[in-house]
């Protein structure tokens, strides 16, 4: 690590917690209700992360079975012990205040079980009870370092809003800085060429600050760096901005066939969006068109996919937002007109065809790629074809920690004084997805209350040792 010039001012707190979504925001109230004193820092200049712009549905595996039929490349340790707080989580929620749905909300992700939130009330709702018990919450003041006496982490260093350098002297530092999507480098290496079609659904701080923190301080990595969470947007657009995430999702595309530009399917459609989004981008040019019928576009397309995300016709708003679409009162009219955009006529026919005729069977395999005994093919008419790119909400692999939180080393030795949650931490989900708002809640606490714990059985780190540097 580079050397730095500190300011005079060294500041002392039990618990400093890097990033400001749900994650972030639960570690912090969690330690602080525990009886730390705590530092909350966002680089950002407002609160809330990525989480400030999702839909607000709390929700994950409904059993450990279920977690490990869906994400069986998962780590069944983290996700028994996401699957088994949930309940508590879900009762903390409502003891805030903030609107939770009375009823659950089941199939979430074709397995999901969960419950709308208001989202925003309940990011309020942590920050409020992180300074009622006694802490502070820094906006616009980047975590540039970790520092360390060289057996365990001692605090950070920050640049606050004048550009100043001020170390924090604490018992354990918490990451929680929401993954590596926002950083084109880290995609390339693990994603691969096409990452660089991939559009950023998420904010755009979340360039793996975490994992290069724990990386620099010995931290280890995860299996399925490379899978990761988001949804078919339509291609091409001509903006791309927060307000447009949500409407712009193709969450029905399930219910569709997917093909890729040389007419071929690639995926059993009915495993659900967010799988067919990192399906896609290791096809060519990262591009699809998705086919499906009237029935589809009435019902599926137009209609609220859980409570809270309201009602969007979403073929309207791809079409609207500039992406290429066809219309045909035919499936042969339209795979004629979608020949016309570069794709070969002949191939496409036969695979909606086997399609057609696998579905009719109650399932199979068509081409080589499963129909599933639940498809239905295209048959009534007007019919509909839009072209898609894969979009990235968050990364799926990261830190390694244990289910307390702590971050682990390469041989699976805890660093001390260092832990980590959210999207900063991998293995909960692996290609498959199990929720982003719970795990963030769940290992939010399991960090906080863990980080709190640790600095009431360790000393707080002379000034000599905080401003030692992590490493060169």
């Amino acid at each position: 690590m580079a050397n730095h010039k500190i300011s005079t001012e060294i500041r002392n707190v039990d618990v400093v917690v890097v990033g400001s979504g749900f994650a972030g925001s639960a570690a912090a109230m969690t330690a602080a209700k525990a009886g730390a004193t705590v530092a909350l820092f966002e680089k950002a200049p407002e609160l809330g992360g990525s989480t400030a712009l999702s839909a607000g549905m709390f929700w994950t595996a409904p059993s450990i079975d279920s977690y490990s039929k869906r994400i069986p490349l998962g780590n069944g340790e983290l996700g028994a012990e996401l699957v088994l707080d949930f309940p508590t989580a879900v009762e903390e929620l409502r003891s805030s205040g903030a609107w939770v749905a009375p009823e659950p909300t089941n199939n979430i992700m074709t397995f999901g079980t969960g419950y709308a939130t208001d989202i925003q009330a309940l990011l309020r709702w942590c920050h409020q009870e992180i300074r009622n018990h006694g802490g502070t919450i820094y906006c616009g003041t980047p975590v540039v370092d970790l520092l360390t006496d060289e057996r365990r982490i001692t605090g950070v260093l920050t640049r606050d809003v004048d550009g100043a350098l001020i170390a924090y002297e604490a018992g354990a530092v918490v990451l929680a800085t929401g993954g590596f999507q926002g950083a084109p480098e880290e995609l390339a290496r693990h994603v691969g060429p096409n990452s660089d079609r991939l559009l950023l659904r998420s904010n755009k701080g979340s360039v793996g600050d975490g994992m290069r923190l724990a990386r620099a301080a010995g931290g280890g990595g995860t299996s399925g760096m490379g899978t990761f969470y988001g949804h078919l947007i339509p291609w091409p657009v001509q903006q791309f901005q927060p307000e447009h995430y949500l409407p712009y999702s193709q969450y029905y595309s399930g219910s569709a066939i997917l093909v890729n530009l040389f007419g071929q399917r690639f995926a059993d459609e009915t495993e659900g969006d967010e799988l067919l989004n990192q399906a896609l981008v290791s096809q060519p040019q990262a591009r699809g068109v998705l086919i499906f019928d009237e029935h589809v576009r009435a019902g599926e397309a137009a209609a609220e996919p859980f409570p809270g995300l309201g009602a969007v016709d979403r073929y309207s708003a791809a079409r609207e937002a500039g992406g290429r679409h066809l219309e045909a009162a035919s499936i042969e009219e339209l795979v004629d007109g979608v020949a016309a955009w570069g794709i070969d006529a002949e191939a496409l026919s036969r695979t909606i065809h086997g399609y057609t005729r696998s579905a009719a069977a109650g399932g199979g395999i068509a081409d080589g790629i499963r129909v599933s005994s639940t498809a239905r093919a295209p048959h009534e008419g007007p019919f509909y074809a839009l072209m898609v790119q894969p979009s990235i909400t968050f990364t799926f692999g990261g830190i390694r920690t244990d289910t307390t939180g702590q971050v682990l080393d390469h041989d699976g030795r805890p660093i001390a004084g260092l832990f980590a949650a959210g999207a900063d931490i991998g293995g909960l989900s692996n290609y498959g997805y199990v929720g982003g708002l719970a795990p963030a809640y769940i290992t939010g606490r399991w960090a906080g209350i863990s980080a709190a714990r640790s600095t009431q059985t360790n000393p707080p780190p002379t000034p000599e040792a905080a401003a030692a540097p992590a490493m060169d």
